[in-house]
């Protein structure tokens, strides 16, 4: 899969960078707030289910706060919002 960047570059898919953006937001919130490394793997295993052949990075961040709200981790997707708007 090719990943459509905000600049507009295409990059190669790398599901690495799902997992530790997931990962450093989950550093910020409350223990009950964080989500399992098997429910990160599970979000970027439901992206990849996907199977696109490409999609706007923005796409992505979009289902995985939509995933984390599901599960009611409610201040982890907030503080992965944070995280997404600090590195646009």
């Amino acid at each position: 899969m090719k990943i459509i960047k905000r600049d507009g570059r295409e990059v190669d898919y790398d599901r690495s960078k799902i997992v530790t953006a997931i990962s450093k937001a989950n550093r910020d919130v409350t223990e009950d707030e964080m989500i399992s490394d098997s429910g990160i793997e599970e979000i970027a295993d439901y992206i990849e289910s996907r199977n696109r052949k490409r999609m706007l990075v923005e796409d992505i961040q979009d289902i995985i706060e939509q995933k984390l709200m599901a599960e009611g981790k409610f201040s982890l997707a907030k503080a992965y919002i944070i995280y997404r708007y600090e590195r646009e």
